[in-house]
């Protein structure tokens, strides 16, 4: 699965948010400059994470931005989702294969693409910003 810098971006700006008191609001400067993310990108990024409801934002001397929920109920594949759409391994594993390629009838190996983007799918909807910001990813082998 190839995550773009969307998404690995947008993971690290909302990990940024969710380190942050629950009052308290960042702005995209602080965000960016905590990451060492540009700028100009996290605008792009939060202006999709608004639209689908994962933070808010408020004008202002004491604006910012927020988490729209807690920690606890934001998964990363909610994240990922609103920054690239389904993430997949290959596009003939998503739902519209059937155009994409002439050999979808007889391909032996897209029953394990597919396999592969269930178990990837399945697993960022398990992680939620407070595991990754705890460090409980499951089955992480240590010291690796």
């Amino acid at each position: 699965m190839n995550i773009s810098s969307r998404g690995r971006y947008g993971l690290r700006a909302m990990c940024e948010l969710a380190m942050s008191a629950e009052e308290t609001k960042l702005s995209l400067r602080t965000i960016a400059s905590n990451q060492d993310l540009p700028l100009r990108y996290m605008e792009h990024l939060f202006a999709q994470l608004k639209s689908a409801g994962l933070v808010e934002s408020s004008r202002g001397a004491q604006g910012g931005y927020s988490l729209a929920r807690r920690p606890e109920e934001i998964t990363v594949r909610e994240v990922v989702s609103a920054l690239e759409g389904e993430p997949s391994v290959l596009s003939c594993a998503g739902q519209s294969c059937e155009d994409e390629c002439p050999r979808m009838e007889s391909c032996l190996t897209k029953p394990l693409w597919e396999q592969i983007d269930l178990v990837a799918s399945d697993l960022m909807s398990r992680i939620t910003l407070a595991d990754l910001l705890a460090g409980n990813i499951p089955n992480r082998k240590e010291n690796e």
